[in-house]
């Protein structure tokens, strides 16, 4: 009887498991066929990035009293390096052309929304130049942390969950949620939650860095395969 209770155990904690892994992450639009390439626009980088357990990151970089503030800017600014190297051209809008428009929820699984404020219908985003941008990719939010799991964040049957603060860190994690959005038709082309993590023994900066470059590696590969499914 033991072995049996065992054995049914071992399976709902395969199922739990698989059913955790078979959350769709992305959605696409239809019209959706070709990723940005060579040129993209981007929009975010100002406001979309939170660190949790500041304390954690705080004993462990030199950042002082400042660490949710500064560790923030120097993670949009690595992001913003490494979409740099990623697009022959790169142009990047202040968040607050976004600012005022409402903020709204995308579905992508049954229990998966996230959200993010998206231009209202009809209504095209200039540039500060006065040029209008085909397509605008819209970081929404990034969460940085240690060992984190997505569907924490994102599931709503799961979001009221309260976190450990783990004494054993395997990895620092960031957890991104944006939309690849039709600035002429006004609708989102591709939505996506991408967990990215980073093994770490002893955190530095480059640490950060490298989770920064992990994440759009992986922002791109998704819109490249979304284009393409």
């Amino acid at each position: 009887m033991a072995r049996l209770w065992g054995t049914l155990f071992v399976m709902a904690a395969l199922l739990f498991t698989g059913c955790a892994d078979s959350y769709q992450w992305s959605a696409k639009h239809p019209a959706y066929k070709q990723a940005p390439y060579g040129e993209l626009t981007i929009t975010g980088l100002q406001k979309a990035f939170v660190i949790t357990r500041t304390k954690w990151f705080a004993n462990r970089l030199d950042f002082g009293d400042s660490t949710q503030i500064k560790a923030t800017e120097f993670c949009a600014k690595a992001m913003e390096h490494e979409f740099r190297g990623g697009y022959s051209k790169l142009n990047v809008l202040p968040d607050s052309l976004l600012a005022n428009f409402p903020e709204e929820s995308q579905k992508l699984d049954d229990r998966i929304f996230m959200k993010g404020k998206l231009p209202e219908q009809g209504v095209t985003v200039k540039a500060p130049n006065g040029t209008i941008p085909p397509q605008i990719l819209l970081i929404h939010e990034v969460i940085i942390g240690t060992d984190l799991k997505r569907e924490n964040f994102f599931d709503y049957a799961l979001i009221h969950n309260e976190l450990e603060d783990k004494r054993d860190v395997k990895n620092i994690s960031a957890i991104v949620s944006y939309t690849l959005w039709d600035n002429v038709k006004q609708r989102p082309l591709f939505s996506a939650v991408d967990e990215i993590q980073h093994p770490v023994i002893k955190l530095t900066l480059n640490d950060l860095e490298q989770l920064m470059r992990l994440t759009v590696q992986q922002i791109r590969k998704n819109m490249y395969t979304g284009a393409g499914k």
